[in-house]
């Protein structure tokens, strides 16, 4: 029947019951089935779809309780004169980070306010970062996955390759077209795979370079905008009787730069080498080994060796332990991400207005070509498992209402992908005063083997900071590793 689109996927983790019932559901909402319609029987359905009794009958009677068909004895089964969902609130399971529950239960409240006949109970499972990827993939293994779970923009290639998630067209057609335009565009590349959206912008984040602004401005110096700057500032701040001044004793410039800092490592640092006019897969190719690769990590160790800003025990530091520093008084400068200055605050006991009073926020200095941040951030994704993926998605499309947006602000201090909104400075002056550095986000390789590139890019910086390391044969070795596990060719520069 030409008004059913899509087929049924029997490699899907997706019940088949709840394929077809989708499959109706969708037929009725887009008006290709109309109130009076009579159904195929359910023979009729077997054969055309090649299932069995079993998931057909299911289906159909899942939606007649749901008052979207009714039956009607010795004739067939037919679409509600008046569809309506059942009043009895279906369940939807999300996994989130701690503090993530607030705004998604608002969305929930929102279209329950506004569909009061099809009603949604939000229930919510927080699960801290370090083991959020671990426990997604193991509730999928064991056939348990949520319906929707918040999950690092880096992981959605794996997770869509891996068959996880639904393309967001899928669930709804052409939703990325109608919500292109009020989200910003670097977020929906991240959330890209073989150019289909596969997951809903949860937030967007660019690494920064935090510094102290009010010692800058005590002695007269400008905000570091280029590598050079920052070694300017960063000897003036070495100078002893500068040191004993502002009574701290350590180095002037931290980032976290090794295995031990996970992801951060390879967030923090990769604008660097970007700056430096390298990268790490461009082109369908592995292109690490050149030129810019060998500039960027001989400035790195420039930093520790020739001019003592940074200590040599950043290969060591935890994902958050430069920022802790920093917010401890023990450093001028230090790279980081929008999302730290709650912790920041925390660790200082400071004040929203107090931290803009002493800390400025600037893009990651600039190298030889340019100015450039890592884009990063959470997105929502909804699982093949979810026996209401429709559902789910209407949800999430309410992440992007005012009301949602403004309790996002209120709990966390992160930046929306949502466009039709401007974070008001009055509310959130953090927020409205760094909106402008999203300009310089680039997102991370968006390949299903991102996590093991991004071990390697770590690999490669810790090594190359000791400082007998040879960087012609740790940038080699590193290439060869990627261009393996990514399975692409790998180039190099004559």
């Amino acid at each position: 029947m030409s008004y059913f689109t899509g087929d049924i996927n029997r490699e899907s983790a997706e019940p088949l019951h709840a394929q077809l019932k989708r499959l109706v559901h969708q037929a009725i909402k887009k008006g290709e089935l109309q109130p009076g319609d009579r159904l195929p029987t359910e023979q009729e359905l077997c054969r055309m779809f090649g299932l069995s009794r079993t998931p057909v009958r299911q289906a159909l009677t899942e939606l007649v309780q749901e008052g979207l068909l009714v039956r009607i004895p010795g004739r067939g089964t037919f679409v509600a004169e008046r569809p309506k969902l059942s009043t009895s609130p279906l369940t939807l399971r999300a996994v989130v980070e701690p503090g993530w529950s607030p705004p998604l239960q608002q969305a929930a409240r929102l279209w329950n306010k506004e569909h009061p006949h099809k009603t949604v109970h939000l229930v919510v499972e927080e699960v801290p970062y370090p083991q959020l990827r671990g426990y997604l993939i193991e509730q999928v293994a064991i056939g348990t996955a949520p319906d929707i779970s918040l999950l690092d923009s880096a992981w959605v290639a794996e997770f869509a390759d891996l068959g996880y998630l639904w393309p967001l067209d899928d669930v709804v057609p052409h939703w990325e077209a109608r919500h292109a335009h009020r989200l910003v565009e670097a977020a929906l590349h991240a959330n890209r795979y073989k150019n289909r959206l596969m997951a809903v912008p949860a937030n967007v984040d660019v690494t920064v370079l935090w510094y102290r602004k009010d010692w800058l401005e005590e002695e007269g110096l400008k905000a570091p905008y280029t590598w050079e700057d920052l070694l300017q500032v960063g000897h003036h701040f070495r100078h002893p009787q500068v040191s004993a001044r502002f009574g701290f004793d350590t180095h002037a410039f931290l980032f976290v730069g090794g295995q031990r800092g996970g992801e951060t490592t390879t967030y923090q640092l990769l604008p660097l080498l970007w700056s430096a006019g390298g990268d790490i897969i461009a082109g369908g190719r592995v292109v690490l080994d050149q030129q810019a690769t060998r500039v960027f990590l001989a400035f790195l160790r420039s930093l520790v060796w020739v001019h003592a800003l940074t200590p040599p025990d950043v290969v060591r530091f935890k994902w958050d332990q430069a920022s802790r520093l920093f917010a401890q008084h023990k450093a001028v400068m230090a790279l980081g991400g929008l999302y730290e200055m709650p912790f920041i605050c925390r660790t200082a006991g400071w004040t929203e207005r107090e931290f803009l009073a002493h800390v400025g926020v600037a893009p990651v200095p600039a190298g030889p070509t340019g100015q450039f941040a890592t884009l990063g951030g959470m997105s929502y994704g909804i699982y093949r498992q979810s026996p209401h993926p429709d559902l789910a998605l209407s949800v999430l499309e309410y992440t992007g209402h005012p009301q949602v947006i403004r309790l996002f602000w209120k709990h966390h201090r992160y930046h929306t992908p949502w466009t039709h909104v401007t974070p008001p400075t009055r509310l959130v002056p953090y927020v409205a005063h760094t909106q402008r550095l999203l300009q310089y986000g680039r997102p991370r390789p968006s390949i299903p083997e991102y996590t093991r590139i991004s071990e390697q890019f770590r690999w490669l910086v810790e090594e190359s900071l000791h400082q007998e390391a040879e960087l012609d044969m740790l940038i080699t070795r590193a290439a060869d590793r990627i261009a393996a596990i990514a399975r692409l060719p790998l180039w190099r520069e004559v």
